[in-house]
């Protein structure tokens, strides 16, 4: 019962026995594995996360110097949106034309696309003379 006078006897080829498939079974396999590959992109993007995102103040005025109380803010929203999000803009308030200490509204602060913040800070701006 050894093997080698049994391959011998049936007078086959180790090669014979290959496994042979169609192409359209591989052209389906590949389409297959493309369309999950899609849809699990799509499910990792739309996830919800958060990210801290620079301030930067906007519609300054040359002669004075603006200071903010915060260098950034925390965001959230969906994957896709944060890796687009580069920075928060501040505008200076119009009531900020003389130095002082000036509390910054939720809506003198542009937000990117599709992030929202993830919590209400006490957000100020101090306006001094250079």
């Amino acid at each position: 019962m050894n093997r080698k006078h049994e391959n011998t006897e049936l007078g086959t080829d180790n090669g014979e026995y290959a496994v042979r498939r169609s192409r359209l079974s591989l052209i389906v396999a590949a389409v297959v594995c493309l369309l999950l590959a899609v849809v699990v992109w799509l499910m990792v993007m739309n996830v919800k996360d958060s990210k801290k995102l620079p301030l930067e103040v906007v519609g300054a005025q040359a002669e004075y110097t603006y200071v903010l109380s915060d260098a950034e803010l925390e965001v959230s929203g969906a994957v896709v949106f944060l890796k687009m999000a580069e920075r928060i803009e501040v505008i200076v308030p119009e009531q900020a034309t003389a130095p002082g200490t000036y509390v910054i509204a939720l809506e003198d602060l542009v937000l990117p696309e599709g992030v929202s913040l993830s919590e209400l800070t006490d957000l100020t701006l101090t306006v001094s003379k250079k």
